[in-house]
């Protein structure tokens, strides 16, 4: 699946494109997007170590904005749940219930980070289109694309990619509603691996498997 998701951005990507990292860890793929592009890649990164290893990453890149904060869909702050080194990817908002799938891990620390919305953040920067919007923030996507009501409901967002798996459940989310916000505003969705379905397990985080989707206008 990663490697399929890596070729998908390699040729969807064109000079001067705008994207939005959201969720971006360590950087890895934000400086994909960059080499890609060589246009604005605006980054978001919620957990400060992350945060941390992601200014270290982007060092001297003049094309990529990096902002230290949460996308939700409202301005009210969140609070994360931190994982330690090794499952640092995994810090999220959701409360998971991880032992009861067999996974010895449970948080860290919990750090209050501000959160903003995609529809308030383009308005402040002046954005009037995003040409690929990737999402991963560990089960919160749906609290990302509800902050971004105004620019799907203009098609301002051309191109979209979100991953799901037990984490979209243990936030409290479902396939059903990530389907019909976005089939409302006219997107179509499709799993990233070609041939895969759509929300594979869905059913349940129980049956859930890990994916990247696919939405476009």
């Amino acid at each position: 699946m990663e490697i399929a998701e890596r070729r998908f951005y390699r040729e969807y990507l064109h000079e001067g494109m705008i994207v939005f990292d959201v969720g971006a860890h360590i950087g890895e793929l934000t400086l994909l997007f960059s080499h890609c592009t060589n246009g604005p890649v605006h980054a978001f990164e919620a957990g400060r170590a992350s945060f941390e290893r992601l200014a270290t990453a982007t060092d001297g890149q003049s094309n990529i904005m990096i902002n230290h904060i949460a996308v939700s869909d409202h301005e009210n702050g969140i609070e994360l749940r931190v994982y330690d080194d090794a499952y640092l990817a995994w810090s999220t908002q959701a409360d998971r219930p991880l032992a009861s799938y067999g996974i010895d891990v449970t948080p860290i620390a919990t750090e209050r980070v501000p959160s903003i919305t995609l529809d308030r953040y383009c308005e402040r920067n002046g954005i009037a289109h995003i040409d690929l919007l990737k999402i991963d923030v560990e089960g919160a996507e749906l609290q990302v694309l509800r902050g971004a009501t105004r620019l799907l409901a203009e098609r301002r967002i051309r191109c979209l990619t979100f991953e799901y798996g037990q984490t979209t459940f243990d936030m409290g989310n479902t396939p059903e509603e990530l389907e019909a916000l976005l089939e409302h505003h006219g997107y179509t969705i499709r799993n990233l691996v070609d041939g895969d379905p759509t929300f594979p397990g869905r059913e349940s985080a129980l049956t859930a498997q890990f994916a990247m989707h696919i939405a476009t206008a």
